[in-house]
């Protein structure tokens, strides 16, 4: 009777040999073991092959069996630059640290399907990862030595206290374990919620709430799973404090690479997949309707994301995706598949993204990152490529204050320490001293209330930027003498003021005008709060206010106008 020799290629069983001699069998199928890409054998008599298939054969069919023994591959903890310095055990707990954890443990974690929420605020978790090999040891020593570069501490010294913080985190797990905590899974989150507050007092109801919902997400081994769950929770709700902590682990899960690959699916390049990661970090993707779409499917779930995504208190979680995106820019990957054209209408999308009339989300690492772009997309590198790569950024950012948001960015990072800051201080001051008017800085094509926006927007940056107060001081009082200029020469003041318009439009302009957002404290602003404190001062500016509005609106406008002048800092 012959016998089947059965080989293991990956998942699948298949017929590798016939042997007929019984004596053959066990040195037959220890060769084909020993062939590359098979993990195991086993061998049966023909006759079972004839009355059951390959994947219904049980233990007792087996004549012979072998498997190779997996090898196990050995984690190790991932490489840092920086760690935030933690002064009590609780800082553990802060969003950086956390930041820092899922750097150093990526490869554990996501062998686990496991979050460095989850991990922190469960006791066995701590438990299992202390216990896997040397992890816990190589991370604590790696952080201790960064700490104690610029400190009196050292490194052994520092170590000591990072496992002294652990045990009090292990021992702060386990003892909230001991409570008796609601647990999500037998009510709802919202009820699981509504009892801890009853019972926690203010101080501990986040840390105990950490640790319930990492108690019920531990449960789910998959990130998409996490995904789903989290996201269900976060619809749901209108408690903001519960959606930062969410936002938490929201973010954690974000961390991992395949469901960044998962959410953002197949793209035409590069560049539209970092479109799409920033309008998804921003709640901004067109996603459709979302009833119409499959629950749970990835659409869905992207489309749900995006939702939360607009909430200002997911903002760990928009960063996460941002620094994803920074991460990508900075990379050597073209960003189109249609040459330089396509290059740089992407890179233009980018730049539409990231900066803002007041700010480079990100800060000076995405700054870094879109001016290492820029030098690869004119081919031009060292300090003559950096200075070159602004000075070709700075146009394409049309307003004011898109370029005083990006030359202050790249002002306060790394890569203009030293070599680029008087070159960057000449761009500034090419910007907004110059100038002899709004025109030479603004589109003259921009209604007036839009040249002022981008002027006041560039005032508040300088004032609140980190350079020289002398050069502070002389970029604002420029500003404000452009502003302030613009306002007499355009006569745009009058205009608004004119008697032949009823006196609440004209007041409610007026008010407006002295809002800081429009104009900044100064001599712009001045003008126009002399002219409504003119107004102000007449015995009987409260009638005419609202001489000509209809009786049933009047108290509306009255209170609409007072609130106004509060917060244009006017008294009345």
């Amino acid at each position: 009777m012959p016998f089947e020799i059965l080989a293991l290629h990956g998942d699948t069983w298949q017929i590798e040999a016939t042997v007929n001699k019984k004596s053959e069998i066990e040195e037959i199928a220890t060769q084909i073991l020993g062939e590359s890409g098979v993990s195991g054998v086993r061998v049966v008599q023909d006759s079972v092959l004839i009355e059951k298939s390959i994947n219904d054969l049980e233990e007792e069919d087996f004549v012979f069996e072998k498997i190779k023994e997996a090898v196990q591959e050995k984690i190790f903890v991932g490489e840092i630059d920086s760690a935030p310095n933690c002064e009590v055990a609780d800082d553990l707990l802060k969003s950086d640290a956390l930041k820092t954890l899922n750097r150093l443990f990526r490869k554990y974690l996501d062998k686990n399907d496991i979050t460095a929420m989850e991990v922190i605020h469960n006791g066995k978790e701590i438990k299992r990862l202390n216990d896997a090999d040397t992890l816990v040891p190589s991370a604590v020593g790696k952080v201790a030595k960064i700490q104690s570069e610029n400190s009196d501490v050292s490194s052994n010294e520092r170590r000591d206290i990072l496992f002294e913080f652990m045990q009090e985190i292990t021992n702060k797990a386990n003892q909230a374990e001991e409570r008796g905590l609601p647990a999500i899974k037998k009510t709802s989150f919202k009820e699981a919620i509504s009892a801890l507050k009853e019972t926690a007092s203010e101080g501990d109801q986040q840390y105990l709430l950490n640790v319930i919902i990492a108690k019920e997400l531990i449960d789910t081994r998959s990130y998409w799973g996490k995904l789903l769950q989290t996201i269900r929770w976060a619809s749901d709700l209108d408690d903001s404090a519960v959606e930062a902590v969410l936002d938490r682990f929201v973010a954690d899960i974000l961390a991992n690479n395949s469901v960044i690959q998962d959410l953002l699916g197949d793209q035409l390049d590069l560049g539209s997949a970092i479109i799409e990661m920033l309008d998804l970090g921003s709640g901004s993707l067109e996603t459709g309707d979302i009833e119409e779409l499959q629950e749970e499917g990835i659409e869905w779930t992207k489309a749900k994301l995006n939702q939360i995504m607009a909430r200002p208190t997911f903002t760990v979680s928009q960063l996460i995706l941002l620094e994803r995106a920074e991460q990508q820019i900075a990379g050597s990957g073209n960003l189109s598949k249609e040459g330089e054209t396509g290059e740089n209408e992407r890179f233009n999308a980018i730049l539409d993204r990231v900066i803002t009339k007041d700010e480079v989300l990100g800060g000076s690492q995405m700054t870094e990152a879109l001016t290492e772009r820029q030098t690869r997309l004119i081919n031009k590198g060292g300090l003559t490529g950096l200075k070159e790569a602004i000075n070709t950024l700075i146009p394409s950012l049309r307003s004011p204050a898109r370029k005083t948001a990006f030359l202050l960015s790249i002002a306060n990072s790394k890569m203009a320490e030293e070599k680029l800051e008087e070159f960057i201080q000449e761009h500034i001051e090419t910007l907004l001293v110059k100038p002899s008017s709004i025109n030479g800085m603004v589109s003259s094509d921009l209604p007036p209330n839009k040249k002022m926006e981008q002027i006041t927007s560039s005032f508040y940056q300088i004032e609140k930027s980190q350079l020289d107060q002398e050069l502070k001081d002389k970029i604002t009082a420029r500003l404000d003498d452009i502003l302030a200029s613009y306002l007499e020469e355009s006569k745009i003041i009058e205009k608004i003021d004119n008697p032949s318009r009823p006196m609440h439009l004209r007041a409610m302009m007026l008010v407006g005008m002295c809002q800081s957002e429009m104009l900044p404290k100064g001599k712009a602003s001045n003008i126009a709060r002399d002219v409504i404190t003119e107004h102000l001062k007449k015995p009987n500016f409260n009638t005419e206010l609202v001489a000509q509005v209809d009786e049933a609106e009047k108290d509306k406008v009255m209170e609409r106008f007072q609130s106004q002048l509060k917060r244009a800092g006017i008294s009345n």
